[in-house]
């Protein structure tokens, strides 16, 4: 981290605007802790590759920040998707707004069907995060938020 924090202004603005778009960039963001970094890291990495496969940035940690490149909507997305992750320690997620949005889509799953899909400690879910490139997540319903399921 001593020597990342000595050369982070030109590593972070090395790219940037140098894309197609105009908007590729690097953003610098801090964890409050070890769990922190340890959770968005995922077991081997599993985590960044998904949040990086999801969102089209690149996703690095270094000491005690990430490094997030890519076009401007890239880089939105993956903080956004950096915080629904760690949202889901509290409960569900509700995401506003999601109708309009491309890169949601909301299945209604009956109560009964859950435990099926998330598997045992949500293996189910991380194969199919796995395979289609994506984040899984249970979301409440907009008049529950905060209240969980």
């Amino acid at each position: 981290p001593g020597y990342f924090n000595a050369v982070r202004e030109e590593v972070v603005n090395r790219d940037r605007y140098k894309d197609p778009t105009g908007t590729w960039g690097t953003d610098y963001m801090v964890f409050r802790d070890e769990g922190e970094i340890s959770y968005a890291l995922g077991k081997q990495g599993g985590t960044r590759r998904k949040l990086e496969r999801s969102s089209g940035a690149v996703v690095q940690y270094v000491g005690m920040g990430v490094l997030c490149s890519g076009t401007r909507d890239e880089r939105t997305r993956v903080k956004e998707y950096m915080k629904w992750l760690f949202q889901q320690l509290e409960g569900p997620v509700y995401v506003d707004g999601w109708r309009g949005r491309k890169d949601c889509t909301v299945l209604d799953i009956p109560n009964d069907c859950i435990g099926y899909i998330t598997g045992n400690r949500r293996a189910t879910l991380g194969v199919m995060e796995e395979e289609w490139g994506t984040l899984m997540f249970f979301m409440s319903e907009a008049d529950e938020r905060g209240k969980g399921r």
